[in-house]
């Protein structure tokens, strides 16, 4: 969808376990600037995360947050984009001979493939799928999302209560990666591992194709952190023993930029580099402050569901 003349300022929100982040940002010519951003904290128990059941245990203060989140935007919401929970929808590369023609029995065979392996029921799954290899290729694969339709429609009910009819609903995996995006090198083997306090992702792309995807229930806070990490990159190893990481790039909504360097250095003989975000948006912070560092990291999720409703 192209943007409109007056939809150049757009809004993109991250919905985790803990609260809810807002970002404002406008495109200009030169790329993207971030007007605004905020988090609020939900107060006490209102998600219970769940890819299975419904995640809002407390409607009223859902919403009485999201509101609150998105007061503090400061304009007018005509698009707006959300980063619902990794942690409620699976993600997966999907391999398949061929393809139907029609986009509802690709969804259909899909939801079939759901509920063999991830025991999904196909008449209550949500699919979301993208192609991710070249049509001259023998076999398909697509990059599949899915989610239970109660659990994805409990978080649709409360923006419709507050009339608000958001325009792109995405992991908010895949909103931090394509926020990161523009700083992967189109050549070569090239990882990107998306870091949260309680979640990571791990992509591998081979001349700008994903070849490999793995998301963990796994965060910076957990004791295990590294060894989780560590394990995911040898389980690529070990079924693509001859396709060798050339550059490893971290995005982190978490900030801690040089101590994860400096971890990773010790962790990987690879290639390290953490992704600077201030060189993929402009901003008004003092990022040689440290605080305002970690808080323009806390953003990127957001940002890049505000970003993808220029698509």
């Amino acid at each position: 969808m192209l943007l409109g003349r007056f939809d150049k300022i757009v809004t993109g929100i991250e919905i985790s376990e803990t609260g809810i982040t807002a970002a404002r940002v406008q495109r200009e010519k030169t790329g993207w600037r971030l007007l605004n951003g905020s988090y609020v904290l939900f107060p006490g128990e209102v998600l219970n995360l769940s890819y299975k059941e419904k995640n809002i245990v407390s409607e009223d203060l859902f919403r009485e947050t999201l509101q609150k989140a998105l007061a503090t935007t400061s304009g007018r919401i005509s698009c707006l984009g959300v980063s619902i929970p990794n942690e409620v929808v699976k993600i997966s590369i999907q391999k398949f001979e061929e393809l139907p023609k029609s986009k509802s029995e690709v969804e259909k065979m899909i939801s079939w493939e759901m509920e063999k392996t991830l025991h999904f029921p196909q008449e209550s799954t949500k699919i979301s799928y993208h192609i991710i290899d070249d049509r001259k290729e023998k076999d398909r694969h697509l990059l599949v999302a899915a989610g239970i339709l109660d659990v994805i429609k409990d978080y649709e009910k409360s923006f419709i209560n507050l009339k608000l009819m958001p325009k792109m609903i995405r992991p908010a995996g895949i909103n931090q990666f394509n926020f990161f995006r523009p700083m992967l090198p189109a050549e070569g083997i090239i990882a990107f591992l998306g870091l949260y306090e309680r979640f990571f992702t791990f992509f591998v792309f081979e001349n700008s194709r994903l070849t490999f995807y793995h998301g963990i229930k796994k965060g910076f806070s957990d004791l295990h952190f590294f060894q989780d990490i560590d394990m995911t990159m040898q389980h690529y190893f070990n079924i693509n023993p001859d396709r060798e990481i050339e550059k490893l790039y971290i995005g982190s909504q978490v900030a801690f930029h040089q101590e994860l360097k400096d971890v990773f250095k010790n962790l990987s003989h690879m290639d390290v580099s953490i992704i600077d975000e201030g060189q993929l948006i402009k901003t008004d912070m003092n990022l040689d402050d440290p605080r305002e560092r970690i808080r323009l990291s806390s953003l990127s999720s957001a940002i890049g569901a505000a970003q993808s409703l220029s698509e």
